[in-house]
């Protein structure tokens, strides 16, 4: 119920605060997305100095944005809204089911493991035992905590989402979805100066060439994973980094550096090259 719920047209209200604001970024922003049907929406972005507004209508987007490249934080932020799910896959062994207390909420917790060649990193995912409603999910030193579930149309959603990285809180979102039955008139025209263009109606993904992960450097199995948002341009390289978080500004700095030299066979639109908007993980061993 909470992973597919049946979206009518709707209004979606997210502010959110960065606990640990990188030098010259601010603390806090806000976004907003309308959506009045499948093909027709709106999205909104302020955060510090840099604002975003979108207009869907059918295959056409309008954009207008104060600056080229989106804040790092501000990308975190809209990859776990509205609400973060996972899934097991085939590369997961579960290890052990057992009663936990989360926030004063009895929960069901799997523990798991995620194996990817030499790669072994630990899971957690908590639900609440009678809700079902999924309160935390861990992934390495990564973590999503979910509360204040509230009741839209079909489903429950969360109206507070934290995001922490090794045992540090990184983000704090509050979130209100509503039903909006309409309108104002003006709502979905497009931006004064915006820039147009077209959703492609025959996109191919992207697919790896050559993408080495560095090489270890002392005999120990601890694992850092360090992430990081950008583009494959049409010639198959990565351009447009930035690290979404890292707590060591050494390892930031070798992930661009090792990305930027990775190779792809660049994604199509009606059998051209294009740009593809996607995410990078540098996986760092005995660093």
């Amino acid at each position: 119920m909470v992973s597919s719920p049946i979206w009518p047209a709707n209004e979606e209200f997210f502010s959110f605060r960065i606990l640990e604001p990188a030098p010259g970024e601010d603390a806090a922003g806000d976004i907003k997305i309308g959506v009045a049907k499948p093909e027709l929406k709106r999205w909104e972005f302020t955060y510090g100095q840099y604002s975003f507004i979108q207009v869907q209508n059918g295959s056409e987007y309008a954009t207008l944005r104060s600056q080229p490249t989106e804040p790092a934080p501000l990308t975190s932020v809209r990859k776990i809204i509205p609400v973060g799910l996972g899934r097991f896959e085939q590369a997961d062994i579960v290890r052990r089911i057992e009663d936990k207390n989360i926030e004063g909420q009895a929960a069901r917790c799997i523990s798991f493991d995620t194996l990817k060649g030499d790669h072994q990193q630990p899971g957690r995912v908590c639900v609440d035992v009678r809700e079902g409603w999924l309160l935390e999910l861990t992934q390495g030193d990564e973590t999503l905590r979910q509360s204040k579930f509230y009741r839209f149309n079909n489903a429950f959603l969360p109206g507070h989402i934290e995001r922490w990285v090794a045992n540090r809180k990184l983000i704090e979102i509050d979130e209100n979805i509503v039903i909006r039955e309409q309108y104002p008139p003006d709502y979905f025209d497009y931006p004064t100066g915006s820039s147009l263009r077209n959703t492609c109606t025959a996109f191919q993904r992207a697919f790896v060439d050559n993408t080495p992960q560095p090489a270890q450097k002392m005999s120990s199995n601890d694992f850092t994973d360090v992430r990081l948002h950008g583009f494959i341009g049409k010639d198959g390289k990565p351009y447009g980094l930035k690290v979404l978080d890292t707590f060591r500004s050494d390892l930031a700095k070798e992930a661009v550096r090792v990305v930027s030299n990775w190779t792809y066979h660049p994604a199509m639109c009606l059998y051209e090259p294009a740009n593809m908007e996607t995410d990078f993980v540098v996986h760092f061993k005995g660093w």
